[in-house]
């Protein structure tokens, strides 16, 4: 499930999904971006707000695991993941966040959805971050063949969380017999 304004995470999440053989859901915001747009979209994300989703499909039921993957906007997640989060039936579902930035590193969005994922009764089984377009005109901007190189890059470290961990019982109770 993934949110993308300009275009560089759906990049990225085509090539995760293209090397882990997922399913791509592409959640849409209602607002217009022109005339203002943004600028309130900028407001609800610093607020920690939702938005308004078009043909929202919230069903997560049918997956053992989730990939939620979205932009970051002034340190925080997309309005619309918001909305997603808020809205789908996340109870017990593992899932795996995927912070894509103008800078690879947003430890502050990865922590806001951790934090929301786990209210709504998510296990976080990880992350990764990823850098998407820069907001920046004068910027260098990643092609989208890079773009999608860095979404199957990431499909190992998502493939890795998901495995089910082995469990040993030495150092919680001394060595086996």
């Amino acid at each position: 499930m993934f949110y993308s304004r300009e275009g560089s995470t759906a990049l990225i999440a085509q090539g995760l999904a293209q090397a882990t053989e997922g399913t791509l859901r592409r959640l849409v915001d209602s607002r217009r971006m022109e005339n203002g747009g943004m600028f309130r979209a900028l407001l609800a994300t610093l607020l920690g707000l939702g938005t308004t989703l078009v043909d929202p499909d919230y069903t997560v039921e049918p997956y053992e695991a989730v990939v939620v993957m979205t932009p970051v906007w002034i340190g925080n997640p997309a309005p619309a993941v918001t909305t997603f989060i808020s809205n789908a039936v996340l109870g017990g579902k593992k899932i795996f966040i995927v912070a894509v930035g103008g800078t690879a590193a947003n430890p502050g969005a990865i922590a806001k959805l951790e934090k929301r994922l786990r209210a709504r009764g998510a296990s976080v089984v990880g992350h990764g971050e990823a850098l998407g377009y820069i907001p920046d005109p004068r910027a260098v901007r990643p092609s989208d063949e890079e773009l999608v190189t860095e979404g199957v890059l990431l499909a190992e470290t998502v493939r890795q969380a998901f495995e089910p961990q082995p469990w040993s019982p030495v150092g919680l109770c001394g060595t086996p017999e």
